[in-house]
């Protein structure tokens, strides 16, 4: 077989060292604020708090930016930043499934800075 066509079966090359994924860290991610907070609510909220608290706020914000003006924004936090960050809470938040996974993260990532926190005091 030719060197190109063991190149285009990969099956056929042998054991290949597939470069890992670094793992993903957590308890080191930013969650302050989180859309909660962004909207002003508590985590137990329901779907109805949300809209009322939606509607309440969604008048307030400059309309929404094209892809090209949200590239341009500058690095300060703008209060654009803000309404795009109340936007897509209110985004993450208003659907149930993604409302699930962004609980279970937020969970999860509490959890792995009170260990992080916790491992460092015992080394102390």
């Amino acid at each position: 077989m030719s060197a190109v066509a063991g190149s285009l079966l990969p099956w056929r090359r042998g054991p290949a060292a597939a470069p890992a994924a670094p793992p993903v860290p957590t308890g080191v991610l930013p969650i302050d604020p989180t859309h909660y907070q962004r909207l002003g609510l508590s985590e137990d909220c329901t779907l109805t708090e949300l809209q009322i608290a939606w509607m309440r706020i969604e008048p307030t914000l400059p309309p929404p930016l094209t892809p090209l003006q949200r590239r341009d924004l500058p690095d300060d936090r703008s209060e654009a930043h803000r309404a795009e960050d109340r936007r897509l809470a209110f985004a993450v938040l208003s659907d149930p499934a993604r409302r699930a996974v962004y609980d279970a993260w937020l969970a999860r990532e509490r959890e792995a800075q009170k260990s992080w926190i916790n491992r460092l005091l015992r080394r102390g």
